[in-house]
């Protein structure tokens, strides 16, 4: 029988998690934190973990390769599988888990602080008791596709700040809430968007700190406004969300710095909120068509 061990989604865990298995190279892991999740990307060969429990809830997803076969204990229940790409799992936080990966696999691996979904929901639908159902098997192509975004994000170096994480972060607690708890959350139809006067006030925020990185939080905090209301309303406002309006006006800020004057364009990638001038290159060449020194030429 293995002790169970309280485990939490960080670095420090999955480092150790990795070192107790013999001769299981890690070639390739990369890991991200966001307002309320974690990310890992990992690749181990055959192994055991013994059973635990984690003190977040998490989901795997499977990256590449073949289907991986794996047997998995949930609540000392045994369940044998092949882990297709489009398939995921689900593992609520304080349940008990073990599992025997038959062969080699690479895998993203998300934890969500239980505090951060028992936020959303209280915010999003006034819910104060959550219950995360535990799936061995999952397939929600919403899911899918935000867990692949924040792996892109985390890979990318994340150049447009941590805003972009943390609007993934709510949209996948929200569909969780929706689709995978025992009480189904039911959003209200959304209304007209923010009043002119905050959405006013949103912009002014937005472009008083375009040279400096600030999440989603000290946005709507500034507003007096729960994340999940604010980000709601102000795509209903302006038809994007917060993180692609703001990543839209640092560029045009930036067009503007490379028209207008003589600074070198690691400044202006400074200037406008990004962190590395590689990750504001990658990011205006994906918007514009063209680099920043290319731009520059055409005035």
């Amino acid at each position: 029988m293995f002790a169970k061990e309280p485990r939490v989604a960080d670095r420090t865990q999955l480092e150790r998690m990795s070192k107790s298995v013999p001769d299981a190279p890690v070639p390739t892991r990369q890991f991200a934190q966001w307002d309320g999740i974690a990310l890992a990307h990992c690749y181990h060969s055959p192994c055991e973990f013994p059973e635990h429990q984690w003190t977040q809830h998490l989901i795997g997803i499977g990256r590449s390769g073949s289907p991986a076969k794996v047997e998995h204990r949930l609540d000392g229940k045994l369940h044998l599988h092949n882990y297709h790409n489009h398939e995921f799992m689900i593992i609520p936080a304080n349940v008990s888990y073990a599992a025997f990966w038959q062969q080699e696999h690479e895998f993203s691996l998300l934890g969500m602080a239980p505090s951060f979904l028992e936020k959303i929901a209280r915010e999003s639908v006034k819910a104060t008791q959550i219950e995360l159902i535990p799936q061995l098997i999952a397939i929600d192509p919403l899911i899918q596709q935000i867990m692949l975004a924040l792996h892109t994000d985390m890979m990318a170096g994340h150049p447009t700040g941590q805003m972009f994480g943390e609007s993934l972060a709510i949209a996948l607690a929200a569909r969780l809430l929706q689709n995978h708890t025992v009480w189904k959350a039911r959003y209200p139809a959304a209304d007209a968007g923010l009043p002119p006067y905050l959405r006013d006030r949103a912009l002014e925020f937005i472009e008083s700190h375009l040279d400096r990185p600030f999440t989603l939080a000290q946005l709507a905090d500034a507003l007096g406004m729960s994340v999940f209301y604010f980000s709601r309303q102000f795509k209903q406002s302006m038809g994007v969300a917060p993180h692609q309006y703001v990543t839209r006006r640092r560029i045009e800020r930036a067009k503007d710095l490379l028209w207008h004057s003589q600074l070198p364009i690691t400044d202006i990638a400074l200037q406008v909120g990004f962190e590395t001038p590689s990750a504001f290159s990658r990011l205006f060449r994906q918007l514009t068509g063209t680099t920043p020194k290319d731009f520059r030429k055409q005035r």
